[in-house]
């Protein structure tokens, strides 16, 4: 809202002091004989007059304070009143998750993949997301109905674990007490921190100044009860539902169709086919031509690398050998296209090359090693599904890998639209095993752009790793509660460092390559511990163990999640749990949470241009 523009609440204050205002005009005018009565009116008008201005210093505290937004009804589910506040406030957070989401993307994959803009408003930006009709919707309009589903879902589960008798536990007393003291503590400020001293206010201030008015300690502490009921309700009742999914179970379904869920190990080696353009005067049939005689000429090179293959030392022999001979290929056509240069471009070259022979010349030998091919690495296909195995080389070649007939050894060359591929099986198709593992990771690159970290950093890391490592191998607890307990207070790895650093069901293939060879050693057993350095940090590993198989892992899960979804629809569509809106007062909410929402963008512009973030 516009520093000069009016809220409702300013416009009626003065509308209604106006009615007033005449009101008391009107009676001075009016002609009274009595001399009692004419004192009695006197009265009266000024016992209204003070009341007036009574009740509108009241009403600017209450609404200053957020009382009415809290009284305010944006929205019903059943007989569950979402006030304003709440519908402002949930729509911020939805909003919030919608920018770290779309920021997370970005960071990854360098464009924007979630389809929003973080630097821009919901207002001004049209999403994937459609309404009934099939139009996109803006994102402002699509956050509105994700709030409203979250909160329709959020009191479906709610009042569903009320019913059953669901109350807090004390120590969900304690987490919430201790969540407020900390928000306490932030708000009032660190008293030696002189940077920071502006920040000192009461919390229900440090609260409104962050989400709007109406959000209080009160209100906080009622949402987070409700949050720690509900977190804990929908848990209890997926164990409920995964119960159900005994390993014999899933056993009976796996052995009804096992190409479903088993994967084999292949080496491949991949013909890339060049595709063609018309030369001068050449006609679409004769470039078709050209085209399939290249084709062919490429076929033959892939059947003679297939002639070459007896096992597997065999075939990396051959990878490299052909590696050699594309190398040499690829290296004659620049040198061809260097040739066909304007003489000019080649004497430029050349010069450029003798100023830069001396400073390449120190990062030879390690460019030789980053660049040198290694078949094992480059050949290995292995931990495939029929589905992957599909989409990297073709539905033949996964119908060829999963055949019954299949054996180790077996050989074949494939084609796709841009590729031959020849294939050879290591191993037929076999059910994934998986394992559980906790660790602690000390991370020895940035977090954000994934550079290393200096040396003097690196060596710090490894001195804590160390110094964490050996108080626990010198601790009387050395249970799994115990390194879980140090993996939550050290470890850096944000995606287990709050779950005791556990990671569940990992399979062969999934984590990297230092981290996967120490749990799928042989001779690994439950409550082994270990220093292990990746690409990332030094990791302190815990081998949980659990063994079992990714096919019981994935259908327990889906079945899982199946069950679930049905029981929470169901319980949506319940008429119990019907959403009846108050347009108006979503407006005010949905205005109130564009306040911060606006603040929020302009922060985020500021940042990228070189600003400082207020």
């Amino acid at each position: 809202m516009a520093k000069n523009e009016k809220s409702k609440a300013e416009i009626y204050r003065e509308e209604r002091k106006a009615r007033i205002s005449s009101a008391a005009k009107k009676n001075a005018k009016r002609k009274v004989r009595n001399p009692k009565v004419r004192k009695t009116i006197k009265i009266v008008v000024s016992a209204v007059v003070s009341l007036a201005i009574v009740a509108g210093i009241t009403y600017f505290a209450l609404d200053n304070a957020g009382v009415f937004v809290r009284m305010q009804t944006a929205f019903t589910i059943g007989e569950t009143k979402v006030s304003v506040a709440e519908y402002g406030y949930m729509y911020y957070l939805r909003y919030n998750n919608t920018v770290n989401n779309s920021y997370k993307y970005y960071q990854q994959y360098g464009y924007d993949v979630y389809g929003f803009d973080y630097a821009a408003s919901p207002k001004d930006q049209e999403s994937t997301h459609t309404d009934d009709d099939g139009k996109n919707l803006m994102w402002d309009k699509h956050l509105i109905n994700e709030t409203v589903d979250f909160l329709r879902e959020f009191y479906t589960i709610y009042k569903d674990a009320v019913s059953k008798g669901y109350t807090l536990t004390e120590e969900e007393k304690s987490d919430i007490n201790s969540q407020i003291e900390e928000m306490r503590k932030t708000a009032a400020g660190d008293p030696d921190d002189q940077e920071n001293n502006r920040m000192s206010m009461s919390l229900n201030a440090y609260l409104k100044a962050n989400y709007g008015k109406g959000i209080t300690e009160r209100f906080m502490r009622d949402i987070m009860e409700k949050q720690a009921i509900t977190q804990r309700y929908s848990e209890d009742k997926q164990k409920e539902f995964e119960e159900k999914y005994t390993d014999d179970v899933l056993d009976t379904e796996y052995k009804e169709d096992v190409t479903l869920y088993d994967v084999v190990d292949l080496r491949a080696y991949r013909f890339e086919k060049e595709t063609l353009t018309a030369e001068k005067d050449e006609t679409e049939k004769q470039l078709e031509e050209r085209q399939d005689k290249a084709n062919k000429e490429l076929k033959s090179v892939a059947d003679k690398f297939l002639s070459k293959i007896t096992d597997e030392k065999s075939f990396l022999t051959a990878a490299e050998e052909q590696n050699a001979i594309d190398e040499a290929a690829e290296e004659s056509a620049e040198s061809a296209d260097d040739t066909s240069s304007d003489a000019e471009d080649v004497a430029a070259a050349e010069e450029d090359a003798e100023e830069d022979a001396e400073e390449d010349a120190e990062d030879t030998e390690d460019d030789e090693d980053e660049d040198k091919y290694d078949a094992d690495e480059s050949t290995k296909s292995f931990y495939k599904d029929k589905k992957s195995l599909t989409n990297s080389y073709s539905e033949k070649a996964a119908d060829w890998a999963f055949d019954g007939e299949r054996k180790a050894g077996d050989k074949q060359v494939f084609e796709s639209d841009s590729a031959y591929f020849v294939l050879f099986m290591m191993k037929t198709h076999y059910p994934l095993e998986t394992v559980d593992v906790r660790h602690i990771l000390f991370m020895t690159v940035d977090i954000n752009t994934g550079e290393a970290l200096s040396d003097d950093d690196i060596k710090a890391k490894k001195e804590k790793c160390d110094a964490v490592y050996n108080s626990w191998k010198e601790s009387d607890n050395k249970d799994e509660d115990f390194f879980a307990e140090l993996a939550n207070e050290n470890s850096e790895d944000t995606g287990s460092n709050e779950n005791g650093g556990l990671y569940e069901g990992i399979t062969p293939g999934q984590m990297v390559s230092e981290f996967d060879e120490w749990i799928f050693d042989k001779e690994r057993k439950s409550g082994d511990t270990g220093i292990v350095k990746s690409d990332y940090g030094y990791h302190i590993m815990y081998y949980v163990g659990n063994k079992s198989f990714d096919y019981r892992f994935k259908l327990r899960t889906s079945h899982t999640q199946d069950d679930y979804s049905g029981w929470l629809e169901k319980g949506m569509d319940d008429k119990s749990n019907a959403v009846v809106k108050n347009q108006e007062n979503m407006t005010k909410g949905y205005d109130r949470a564009y306040v911060l929402i606006d603040r929020t963008v302009e922060n985020i512009k500021k940042s990228n241009s070189g600003g400082a973030v207020q």
